[in-house]
C-alpha cells in the first residue's frame, strides 16, 4: 500500500460528476474521485472533506460572541471554533505541526477571522 499524500482537491481538475460519496458523519461530507488507474486494478483516489454545515457553526459562534459582553475573559474560556477544513489546509497545518502558538493567536485575534470567534477579548 503506497503512503497517503496530501493533494488539494481544488488544485486538480475533477469533474463534479466523478465524486463518489464515502462516508457522512455529523460534521463531514467525504467524497472520493479516481485520481489514477493502473493497469494491475489499483486506483489512487483523492479524498474531499466539507463540513456539513459550517453556516451553523458560523451562526452559533456568533451568538456565542455577543452573549460574551457580560462575561469575564479566563483560564479554560473557548474564545473560537475554526473549521477543520480550514484549519487542516496545509498553510495553516504546517504552522500547527510546528507549534506556532503566535500564528493560532494572531488568527484569533485578526478581525479578518471574527466569525470563527465566540468570545470578545483579546488572546
Amino acid at each position: 500500500m503506497q503512503p497517503a499524500t496530501s493533494i488539494d482537491p481544488e488544485r486538480v481538475n475533477i469533474p463534479e460528476e466523478s465524486w463518489e460519496l464515502v462516508e457522512v458523519t455529523e460534521d463531514f461530507v467525504r467524497h472520493r474521485a479516481p485520481l489514477e488507474r493502473y493497469a494491475d486494478g489499483t486506483v489512487v483516489y483523492v479524498y474531499r472533506t466539507q463540513p456539513k454545515d459550517l453556516d451553523g457553526m458560523l451562526e452559533d459562534n456568533r451568538r456565542l460572541y455577543d452573549e460574551s459582553s457580560d462575561k469575564r475573559f479566563g483560564d479554560g474560556r473557548i474564545v473560537g471554533r475554526l473549521p477543520l477544513n480550514w484549519l487542516y489546509q496545509p498553510e495553516n497545518l504546517t504552522r500547527l505541526q510546528d507549534g506556532d502558538q503566535d500564528w493560532l493567536k494572531w488568527v484569533l485575534n485578526n478581525p479578518d477571522f471574527k466569525q470563527f470567534r465566540t468570545f470578545r477579548g483579546r488572546v
